[in-house]
């Protein structure tokens, strides 16, 4: 009896080491899965922050880029500005010698060098239709009390200068000695027939006059036509 009571014992200790056995097994092929699992899940991770890395140079190097064009289409502008600024400037004072030679020659033939100021008739006095009466004979008696003919230049000079800042202060118009209807007149602005008749007192020849004039007039039948006008003052 004793005899099969130690073989029992025995039998149902190898059995209880088996299942020990059994069950280390297991649980060390349950931690060996983990482990691989979160392997995979950090190597995913790494992979990620990678391509991440990688898209954020790209559109660093990108915004580079667009920053170099952006500063070559800058320079690029200003030099282009620079330059055009340089040849208005050289258009600008080009244009300015000129129109001083030009009025050079207008005060040399268009005033007036009088012996006797107090025969001058008002039409003779240039901007005369924005003067009154007793401006007119001021004008006179100043210009009789010029002893120099420089002095009376000088008068001149001043004196047109302020006639043309009274014209465009009123809006009028400003005729000067000699000249009549501006053709078209009637369609242009009053600063418009005044700078008309200013260009005209800077042409010296009979030529040129007619080249300005005979432009003039096709601008001008262009925009009757335009404006389905008919013009009816002619110079």
């Amino acid at each position: 009896m004793r005899y099969k009571l130690s073989i029992g014992l025995i039998l149902a200790s190898i059995l209880v080491l088996m299942f020990v056995a059994v069950g280390a097994q297991q649980g060390q092929g349950g931690g060996s899965g983990d482990r691989d699992q979160q392997m995979d899940r950090d190597y995913d991770r790494d992979m990620d922050q990678d391509r991440d890395y990688d898209r954020d140079m790209d559109q660093d190097r990108d915004y580079d880029r667009d920053m170099d064009q952006d500063r070559d289409r800058d320079r690029d502008y200003n030099t282009t500005e620079s330059m055009d600024r340089d040849q208005d400037r050289d258009r600008l004072r080009a244009h300015d010698q000129d129109k001083d030679q030009d009025r050079d020659r207008v005060q040399d033939r268009d005033r007036l060098h009088v012996t006797d100021p107090a025969s001058l008739r008002d039409e003779d006095i240039y901007g005369s239709a924005l003067m009154s009466k007793e401006e007119l004979k001021q004008y006179r008696n100043q210009l009789m009390n010029m002893e120099t003919e420089q002095a009376r230049e000088h008068f001149q000079i001043q004196h047109e200068s302020k006639m043309q800042e009274r014209a465009q202060l009123r809006g009028q118009d400003l005729v000067p000695p000699g000249q009549g209807p501006i053709y078209g007149g009637e369609l242009m602005t009053v600063q418009e027939r005044n700078q008309y008749r200013e260009q005209l007192r800077y042409i010296d020849s009979d030529e040129e006059r007619e080249e300005f004039q005979a432009r003039h007039q096709e601008q001008m039948n262009l925009r009757a036509k335009a404006l389905e006008l008919d013009i009816e003052e002619a110079e």
